[in-house]
C-alpha cells in the first residue's frame, strides 16, 4: 500500500483545482470534498471494457489523477482517503449497505469515509454518483444539511446503524446505511470491490454509469441516456452509439476513454 507520504498530493490538488493544501479543519475538509466532487466523475467504464478495477494506491493515482479518468465508489473514496490522509486528516473507511431504489437492503458494497476533527465526526463520500453528497456532513442524526439547494439528513436505524437520506419531493428517501462502530479492513474493501465489479448481476456490470456534480446541478449518464440538471431544470438526450458517444464522455465529463465505442460490452436489459 502507498504510504501517505508517497501520495502525489500536488498533482491531486491540481487535478481538483485547489491552488494550495487546505487547513486541517472543517473548512479544509469541505474544500477538498467539494473540489473532488466537482472535478472527478463517477464512472464505471473500465468494468465495461473488461478491465480489472484496481484499488492499489499507485493505480488509483495513475488512473484518476494522471490519466484524468473517474471511477466508482471504491476508487473515488479510495482516492479521497489517500488525499485526506496525506493532508493530515484522521480518516477511516466504512462499508455501507445501499438502500436507494431497492426493496430490501443490499450487501455492504459501498465505501464511505469517517473523518474526525477536534472530537467531531463527519461523513465524507464522493462516490455515490448523482444523488450523492457534494460536501461532508456532521455525523449527527436528524440534522438537516443543505448543499447547493439539496437537503440531506442522517437518521438512526435500530437494525442498520446510521442511514443517509436525501429530500426528494415531499419526503426524505434512504440512500444507504452504515454502522459507525464497525471495523472495516483493507481486505473487506478489496472483497466488496471484487464482488461489485465482477458479479454478473451487479448493477455496475449491467449498466454504464457516469455522473458529475456541478455548482448548478449535476450531469448523469445511464447507458445511452444523458441527463443535465441545471438551475432546477432538466434536459434529456439520447446519445448515439459510436464515436459520438465517446466524444460526449469527454465533452460532458472530461473523460478521455482511450477506447472505441465497440470496445464497450454490449448493453443488457435490466429486469425489474
Amino acid at each position: 500500500m502507498m504510504d501517505s507520504t508517497d501520495f502525489p498530493l500536488s498533482r491531486y490538488l491540481a487535478r481538483v483545482g485547489l491552488k494550495a493544501a487546505p487547513d486541517l479543519n472543517e473548512r479544509g475538509l469541505r474544500q477538498v470534498h467539494l473540489a473532488q466532487a466537482l472535478s472527478i466523475p463517477f464512472e464505471n467504464f473500465d468494468i465495461h471494457l473488461g478491465r480489472t478495477v484496481s484499488l492499489n494506491p499507485k493505480d488509483l493515482a495513475a488512473k484518476l489523477i494522471q490519466q484524468g479518468r473517474g471511477g466508482y465508489c471504491f476508487e473515488l473514496n479510495g482516492l479521497l482517503h489517500l488525499a485526506l490522509k496525506s493532508l493530515g486528516f484522521a480518516v477511516r473507511p466504512l462499508l455501507a449497505r445501499v438502500l436507494y431504489r431497492r426493496p430490501d437492503a443490499g450487501a455492504r458494497t459501498h465505501e464511505v469515509l469517517i473523518v474526525a476533527i477536534s472530537g467531531r465526526k463527519w461523513l465524507a463520500d464522493d462516490g455515490f454518483g448523482g444523488p450523492g453528497l457534494r460536501e461532508p456532513i456532521p455525523l449527527v442524526p436528524d440534522q438537516i444539511e443543505e448543499q447547493w439547494g439539496e437537503l440531506y439528513r442522517l437518521r438512526r436505524d435500530s437494525r442498520y446503524g446510521m442511514v443517509l437520506q436525501k429530500k426528494a419531493g415531499d419526503a426524505f428517501i434512504d440512500l444507504y446505511a452504515f454502522d459507525e462502530e464497525e471495523v472495516t479492513l483493507d481486505i473487506d474493501i478489496e472483497m466488496a470491490n471484487h464482488f461489485t465489479s465482477t458479479w454478473p448481476e451487479s448493477i455496475f456490470r449491467l449498466q454504464r454509469m457516469c455522473a458529475l456534480q456541478t455548482t448548478r446541478g449535476r450531469i448523469t449518464l445511464t447507458d445511452m441516456e444523458l441527463t443535465i440538471h441545471r438551475d432546477g431544470k432538466i434536459k434529456n438526450r439520447t446519445l448515439p452509439p459510436g464515436p459520438g458517444y465517446i466524444e460526449a464522455l469527454e465533452k460532458y465529463f472530461g473523460i478521455r476513454l482511450a477506447a472505441r465505442y465497440e470496445d464497450l460490452s454490449p448493453l443488457r436489459p435490466i429486469c425489474p
